[in-house]
């Protein structure tokens, strides 16, 4: 007999959790379930850091007690030789993304939630060109469930999302070039770390390609620190972990550290998906690609895309058309995804860049602090800022990269025009996503190539 629920939740790191925290308070009968067992719920290796704008935004409660392991001031970014570095201030978190996920599973049990540990899902139940639940495998038993809402929290793997039919747009299937694979150790030094409340992120295409190197520290943890180091895949780069055995662990800071743990995973870098919402089937968190697209943090942006699906279906009202849960859409974009999608057109600029073009830019500070933390906030590249470098700059060399990132800036407003211009019923989805499609291959072959 197939069990029946308002909402299926299939994974239950940080998007997914959050999700059904959101709603079975509210009074959703919610099944959240997770191939995981519960002590390793939301273990997914990455950097631990979280802005504190996020909580803000969303009225979280900052992480606390055992959730959090340090505090953050700023991020130093620093060039190929290492010889410039740009501060960009800013709060936020480091985070023990096990406790902190866990937080959110406990709150949407004790409000109703039912939680399935070490089940996964198998098949996407499609009936009449309608999700209608899924089947699952928890231990050697099968279970069917029938259900309004199918929400695939399941990140870069996509589980339900790729076994939807080919003509539904939710499917939007990632280029691995739009990817980044990271390899991170948290590791303990033997020795204390300056400034432990500035995160470092390394850029240099020969040691990262296509990435950056980071080194975050536990400002809370005396001398542990998050080292990891991620590449663009898809393009035949080598081994995250290979390259970080190579270039970084090799540095005197690394010498007489110890493993604490291990671990690496992929990440999509790109604009957001086409619609977070289809016939009874959503997306949310990686599944939905929303990860920044320049450094590759996801955790926040996840938890916007949790709520903008949690309010939309509450608004709703039980009903799971796509006209009816069709805000989802439209919040997601206003508080992160048009961002983002100006921010993919500056990571494909960066990604090409060599390590001299790399080190011109930041040495001659074409864009200035402040310009990045712009950048980084709002993907706003603004002209007047490279046309003022281009006027200071006029016959030192490299004019092309400044011609180029004058290109950038405009295609970056462009997107961001594009996506503001988000269609405001699903009948109009195909010919924008054609527009989006026009838009990012004029860029790569007039700009890029």
């Amino acid at each position: 007999m197939p069990q029946k629920y308002d909402v299926l939740v299939v994974g239950a790191g940080i998007a997914g959790s959050t999700l059904a925290y959101f709603l079975s308070k509210k009074g959703v009968k919610v099944l959240l379930v997770d191939m995981r067992p519960y002590a390793r719920a939301g273990d997914k290796a990455c950097g631990d850091a979280m802005g504190k704008h996020h909580f803000d935004e969303l009225g979280v409660k900052y992480p606390s007690g055992e959730e959090l392991t340090g505090t953050v001031k700023g991020i130093d970014v620093y060039s190929p030789s290492e010889g410039t570095k740009y501060r960009v201030l800013g709060d936020g978190f480091m985070i023990d993304r096990i406790k902190f996920t866990q937080r959110f599973i406990r709150g949407a049990v004790d409000a109703g939630a039912d939680y399935w540990e070490e089940t996964s899902a198998t098949k996407l139940i499609v009936k009449d060109s309608i999700a209608q639940g899924a089947v699952l495998r928890k231990g050697p038993e099968k279970v069917e469930v029938h259900t309004q809402l199918v929400v695939d929290a399941t990140g870069y793997a996509r589980v339900l999302a790729n076994q939807a039919p080919d003509n539904w747009p939710i499917k939007d299937p990632l280029k691995p070039e739009d990817a980044i694979v990271a390899y991170r150790e948290v590791r303990k030094l033997d020795r204390e770390v300056d400034e432990p409340e500035i995160l470092r992120i390394y850029i240099s295409k020969r040691v990262a390609p296509g990435g950056y190197w980071w080194f975050f520290p536990y400002s809370l943890k005396n001398g542990i620190v998050n080292v990891g180091l991620g590449v663009q895949h898809g393009v035949g780069y080598p081994n995250p972990k290979d390259l970080l055995y190579k270039y970084v662990l090799t540095r005197p800071e690394f010498e007489g550290s110890e493993i604490i743990e291990a671990g690496g995973a992929p990440a999509p870098t790109r604009r957001p998906v086409n619609t977070l919402v289809w016939n009874g089937l959503a997306v949310i968190g990686d599944a939905a690609y929303a990860v920044n697209p320049v450094h590759g943090g996801g955790k926040g942006s996840a938890m916007i895309t949790s709520w903008c699906l949690a309010n939309a279906y509450l608004e709703a009202n039980g009903d799971t058309s796509n006209t009816a849960l069709w805000s989802a859409n439209k919040c997601f974009l206003e508080h992160y995804g048009i961002k983002q999608a100006a921010l993919d057109i500056f990571r494909m600029f960066l990604q090409q860049l060599s390590d001299e073009d790399l080190e011109y830019g930041m040495s001659r500070k074409i864009i200035k602090e402040s310009d990045l933390n712009t950048v980084s906030m709002k993907g706003d590249l603004e002209l007047s800022v490279v046309d003022k470098a281009m006027r200071l700059l006029a016959g030192i060399g490299r004019p092309s990269l400044l011609l180029k990132l004058r290109a950038v800036a405009k295609y970056m407003n462009k997107a961001k025009e594009l996506y503001r211009n988000y269609p405001n019923r699903p009948e109009d989805l195909m010919h924008w996503i054609n527009e989006v499609s026009k838009l990012y291959e004029e860029y790569r072959t007039k700009v890029l190539k």
